[in-house]
């Protein structure tokens, strides 16, 4: 009989064994690819930028498109990129009407419904007959906005899918474009069907059949994954305004260029593996190790015949066993109700829920959890997380975050509505970064 239960035991270890390597190597897999988001979560980098020039004769101008932040990943970002001719009147009016400027200047937008913007600096500018690229420095850094990553153009493919990302192109003045947010940022599908310079330019370009208008340019451009492959610039219409299907973005590899001889940092993609989801690091490798130390557990437990386990031993190799206990459980097979951080600050961290809820957020007076002052897009009293012993549940409730929080599916919590989880079920604030599992141990 002994022998039998033995047996038993090694050949559960031996599949936890299997299954921890399989869910450690799709783990592991998303920690390099670097990538893997929806093509639509790009839009966390993508802004509004206008430009206006006011002369002294009382005549005006103004130009109004996309631009996207660059920086590193997790660090507040302090510089935009659109295109050159997006920022034209502001830069170069007042170089042109030296003497006869009233006013010029550029902003980025964050929300322009909630009158969120900034006055910026142009940085480097390039005239759309040469790079067409603008940098735009803001007069501080913000976490308003998350870095994308920069994909190199050479792992470009004709014929593969890409998304641009920017403002409807009805506006061109301010007073337009009044109600827009980041609720409102277009998303435009097509093909790359060719890389070349557009003529009149001197610009290494992707052509595509992804629609432009000026309200799009200077937007990203980005693949299957949300990594940024170009930025929109230009579309070909005929002589009665319509698109003629023949597009142009200027390929990462002039701003990667442009970056690099101006010094400022930024993010680059993975490379061969950007096809696996970045959320496999997230979900499968805490499975997998904890499969891995479960089974090497019950293996070695297996070889001590007649002696006795420790209480948590015993729950997590044995769950069943005669006489054994866990602390903090509801008799024999009870467990502890834990909420683990799997990513950022708290990573590897585990929070006792038995004891109440606890709040996450950046607010130390009301929080049991506190992010960094500065942590980007994280709220004062972000989220609450507790358990139910009744239902032997979890309940999270979002509570009334700026940026989110999220389901490991991607669902949004909506603010103020409890959610409820089980063990095992994942959650993020504002993006991956800041990923939280729920357990009983």
């Amino acid at each position: 009989m002994e022998t039998s239960k033995t047996f038993k035991k090694q050949i559960t270890a031996i599949l936890l064994l299997v299954v921890g390597m399989i869910f450690a190597v799709f783990g592991i897999l998303g920690l390099a690819s670097g990538g893997g988001m929806d093509p639509y979560e790009a839009r966390n980098s993508v802004v509004m930028v206008y430009s206006y020039l006011q002369l002294t004769d009382g005549q005006s101008a103004g130009a109004m498109g996309t631009g996207f932040a660059i920086g590193k990943t997790g660090e507040p970002v302090e510089y935009i990129v659109t295109n050159g001719h997006v920022v034209e009147y502001g830069y170069m009016g007042p170089r042109v009407y030296q003497g006869q400027t009233a006013s010029a200047g550029v902003q980025v937008y964050f929300s322009a419904a909630e009158n969120d913007y900034v006055t910026a600096e142009v940085v480097y500018y390039s005239p759309s007959d040469e790079k067409d690229i603008a940098i735009i420095k803001l007069p501080s850094a913000t976490d308003k906005r998350t870095a994308i990553a920069i994909k190199d153009a050479d792992a470009v493919a004709i014929g593969d899918t890409a998304y641009a990302l920017g403002y409807p192109g009805v506006a061109s003045d301010s007073q337009q474009f009044n109600t827009y947010d980041e609720n409102d940022i277009t998303l435009t599908k097509g093909i790359i069907s060719k890389r070349t310079k557009p003529v009149g330019s001197n610009y290494d370009a992707f052509q595509m059949d992804v629609y432009i208008n000026h309200g799009n340019s200077g937007g990203p451009l980005v693949d299957e994954h949300g990594a940024l492959i170009g930025i929109n610039s230009a579309g070909a219409v005929d002589e009665q305004g319509k698109s003629e299907g023949v597009n142009f973005a200027i390929t990462s590899a002039e701003l990667m260029k442009v970056l690099n001889s101006e010094n400022i940092k930024y993010t680059t993609a993975g490379g061969g593996l950007s096809w696996v989801p970045s959320w496999f690091a997230y979900v499968f490798l805490p499975i997998g190790v904890l499969a891995l130390v479960g089974g090497i557990i019950l293996l070695v437990m297996s070889q001590k015949k007649g002696q006795n386990v420790s209480a948590f031993a015993g729950a997590a190799a044995n769950a069943g066993a005669n006489n054994a206990s866990v602390r903090g459980g509801r008799g024999s097979v009870g467990k502890r109700a834990v909420l683990r951080g799997v990513t950022g600050k708290y990573a590897g961290q585990s929070f006792d829920l038995l004891k109440g809820k606890v709040v996450i957020g950046r607010d130390p007076a009301a929080c049991n959890i506190v992010f960094d002052k500065n942590a980007p897009g994280i709220s004062g009293r972000h989220c609450q997380v507790a358990y139910d012993q009744n239902e032997d549940c979890f309940i999270i409730t979002d509570l009334g975050s700026s940026y989110g929080t999220f389901l490991g599916n991607g669902k949004k919590l909506t603010a103020n509505v409890a959610e409820k989880m089980y063990a095992g079920d994942t959650f993020y604030l504002c993006d991956n970064a800041n990923r939280f599992v729920l357990g009983k141990e």
